[in-house]
């Protein structure tokens, strides 16, 4: 194959010397179908781009403007368009040491020419985000306030700083931040001499002596390494909102915060909740944190009020339970509208008091709401056996446990309560 169509490496692609470029033609130079590791139980794929469930084929082109995920910025996704105007949608890509690598579903010819299409939103939305955090670690850093790591989200990002701010710190870092935005301040990436640049931060994967090492300059007030696009100017991030902040790790704190159009989505968003609030409520906006906590002094009264009405049923049931065991060996209780913290009421009672050699069943729930079950008495055998046979009655019952077995009923299906209680009946 000839030298001109050797890749471009991560760090001098066409998307990273020009972040503006929407449409691009370049050259396939592979395409291998690859199928994806599987995921282990209980464990998400790392990107929630990448599809794991389908083969893919892995596309590497001579040049593209389509980003690999990197930097903490997510991966962009677009169209390579093939010559008979076919377009394949690239939902992933991803840096394979120097290597972008692009996937798609079907695969394209090596040595073909394409066309690249950019979806344009999702990146400037990127930028917005990663420019943006650019712009506030490096007020931060005027703080003593060292950026130690951020995330992107879907709508709120964070960056997690050795410690929490102040109610005050926060409004005049915004104020800062958002002055700095107005101010249009000119962004731009040198290429400098690998040796002048901090290299702590490099993936152990990366080739620096192949490779391109970039730094991102804001003006005169911040310069950092970085693989990732970003904006010609601060005024084009439109705006940062810095939000609530949440302790992680010691004294490390994680300050959220969104930028560029997030915030107007967001505001129309929030605007939406308080409107739904309003109107549930009855109120208006400056009216809902009063109406929120006599709602909740409310309810802490309606709670403690039902608890004492629980309990004395509780009792009463509990009593009436210890009178059928006088003439026989098992008792049971069926209660639909109970919760566990009812039967608990009642074991705590009976299970004090229970005579030798007799069983009690408690059973609360309907429906396909489910409900639980507690079983307990002085003979173990009996306890299994009647656990086992409930089970056999009701396909949603799990649990355990000996002298008290209980179980979680996560959904009654039609007949099984009924045959359950006739089982229970006939003991």
């Amino acid at each position: 194959m000839g030298a001109d169509l050797t890749p471009a490496v991560v760090g001098a692609l066409q998307c990273q010397k020009n972040s503006f470029l929407k449409e691009f033609s370049t050259t396939v130079i592979s395409c291998t179908e690859e199928k994806p590791e599987p995921v282990a139980k209980g464990k998400k794929s790392k990107s929630k781009d990448v599809a794991v469930a389908t083969p893919k084929f892995a596309v590497e082109l001579q040049d593209t403007i389509l980003f690999p995920e990197g930097g903490g910025q997510p991966s962009d996704q677009g169209y390579i368009i093939s010559k008979d105007q076919k377009k394949h949608h690239v939902s992933f890509i991803r840096r394979d040491k120097l290597r972008a690598v692009h996937l798609v579903d079907e695969p394209i010819e090596a040595g073909s020419a394409v066309k690249l299409e950019l979806d344009w939103k999702r990146r400037l939305d990127h930028m917005q985000q990663h420019t943006g955090q650019h712009l506030l670690s490096a007020i931060l850093d005027k703080y003593d306030l060292p950026t130690l790591s951020w995330s992107m989200g879907e709508m709120i990002n964070y960056i997690e700083l050795p410690r929490a701010l102040s109610n005050e710190e926060v409004e005049e870092i915004s104020s800062v931040v958002n002055e700095k935005i107005v101010e249009s301040i000119d962004i731009s990436v040198d290429t400098p001499h690998k040796d002048l640049v901090n290299q702590g931060k490099m993936p152990d994967d990366y080739d620096v002596e192949k490779g391109v090492l970039r730094v991102v300059k804001i003006g005169e007030l911040d310069q950092n390494p970085c693989c990732g696009t970003h904006l010609s100017s601060t005024s084009q991030i439109l705006s940062i909102a810095l939000l609530h902040q949440t302790s992680v790790r010691g004294t490390n704190s994680r300050l959220h915060f969104l930028a560029g159009d997030r915030v107007r989505q967001y505001a129309v968003y929030t605007h939406k909740l308080l409107k739904q609030s309003s109107n549930e409520l009855s109120c208006q906006f400056d009216e809902i944190t009063d109406k929120l906590q006599q709602l909740n002094v409310n309810y802490r009264k309606t709670t403690k009020s039902e608890g004492s009405w629980k309990e004395e049923v509780a009792g009463y049931q509990s009593k009436e339970l210890l009178r059928k065991l006088e003439t026989s060996d098992v008792g049971f209780i069926h209660k639909a509208d109970a919760g566990l913290d009812y039967l608990m009421m009642i074991f705590k009672v009976v299970s004090k008091v229970i005579p030798e050699g007799k069983t009690v069943v408690l059973i609360s729930g309907e429906g396909k709401e489910g409900g639980s079950t507690i079983i307990f008495g002085s003979d173990n055998e009996k306890v299994s056996e009647i656990a086992k046979n409930l089970q056999s009655s009701i396909f949603g019952l799990k649990g355990g446990g000996k002298g008290k077995w209980q179980g979680k009923i996560s959904s009654f299906q039609k007949g099984e309560l009924e045959n359950a209680l006739s089982y229970l009946q006939s003991l």
